[in-house]
């Protein structure tokens, strides 16, 4: 197993990603399973516990048939005819739970999840995000023009056919609760910021903790603020829950849900902290004279973007304004076309 290191603190497992329909075991028992993604981020990873009688499955991929005929293919060739008991949704992301469904249905699996995921996952896959005069509304007042506007909302609009119907019934996941997998005492442990209520799995026995997209070992989480809760305050939400995360050994073997797995969590808490204080400077120089959320996006984010990183910057813009607005460093005002602006007290 190759080893190969990013720093002094970080070091990832191994160089050998498991092919499509394949696997690979990454920790005793653990199988690493690689699902392909239609996006930038190309991929993302899924977990396999087994048990003497089942298995127990962490994450689904997104709802398209190049999934579900990997997951045909993975059934046949790895699960040796054992069914897979459980099926653990970290967050209501496509590609965490847009497949639950399928599986659920298809192989008589049991989900679970927090509640929080669970209804937001059940609004998504409805299509009851798509609200075109909330979206004009929310966006008018960060700046956008109209036909950045649409963009966004066809973004947001097409986003549940990734999702196969989230399932009716489920059982319900909290911070601090216990689940017996394999023998072995798996602690929830939830993780705000970067969706509602995500669901991260620690086992001491193995000193492996599943980090769905909480710890990322290359890229940082998206922390965003929606339209839907525009007065929301994700960054502080996932600075505060990294915190927690701290009284996990530093030799944890962090399993995430993007790149590869690693050793060095507090290291990579300590980067997360230095990266959002950075940009949280940025933003600061930025409103030394009163800007829209969209002329700050444009500082911190100086290049061409695609549609779809162009919605993502804009809610990251603003999870680190409405940070320094809650700690008084910024004030809010509002043109006499209704542009929200933002400036330093």
């Amino acid at each position: 197993m190759g080893k190969y290191r990013v720093n002094q603190k970080i070091e990832f497992l191994t160089d050998c990603i498991p092919k499509p329909g394949e696997s690979y075991e990454i920790s005793p028992g653990i199988l690493w399973i690689r699902m392909p993604l239609p996006f930038k981020l190309n991929h993302i990873n899924l977990w396999l516990i087994e048990e003497t009688d089942g298995w127990i499955l962490v994450d689904s991929g997104i709802n398209d048939g190049r999934t579900k005929f990997l997951w045909k293919k993975i059934i046949d060739k790895v699960l040796n005819k054992k069914p897979i008991k459980k099926l653990i949704c970290t967050h209501a992301h496509p590609d965490h739970i847009g497949l639950g469904g399928w599986i659920k249905k298809k192989y008589k699996t049991n989900l679970f999840m927090t509640r929080e995921e669970w209804a937001f996952g059940r609004m998504f896959a409805a299509g009851n995000m798509d609200d075109k005069e909330s979206y004009f509304e929310y966006f008018t007042r960060l700046g956008c023009n109209p036909s950045e506007i649409e963009e966004y909302r066809e973004h947001i609009s097409t986003a549940d056919k990734l999702y196969y119907k989230v399932p009716y019934d489920f059982f319900r996941l909290r911070d601090g609760s216990k689940l017996m997998i394999a023998g072995n005492s798996w602690e929830v442990i939830v993780g705000l910021g970067h969706s509602h209520e995500q669901a991260c799995l620690y086992c001491p026995e193995s000193n492996v903790f599943i980090s769905g997209d909480q710890v990322l070992p290359k890229i940082t989480p998206t922390v965003m603020v929606q339209a839907y809760e525009p007065q929301a305050n994700p960054l502080r939400d996932f600075l505060e829950s990294n915190e927690k995360l701290r009284r996990l050994p530093e030799n944890v073997t962090v399993l995430p849900s993007h790149n590869l797995p690693f050793k060095g969590l507090h290291e990579r808490l300590d980067q997360y902290l230095a990266h959002h204080m950075d940009r949280l400077e940025v933003v600061l120089n930025a409103c030394c004279k009163p800007l829209s959320g969209i002329e700050v996006a444009k500082v911190l984010f100086p290049y061409d973007l695609d549609m779809h990183s162009k919605f993502f910057a804009i809610g990251e813009t603003m999870a680190h304004i409405k940070y320094l607005e809650y700690q008084g460093k910024l004030v809010r005002s509002e043109d006499t076309i209704g542009t929200e602006r933002y400036s330093t007290v």
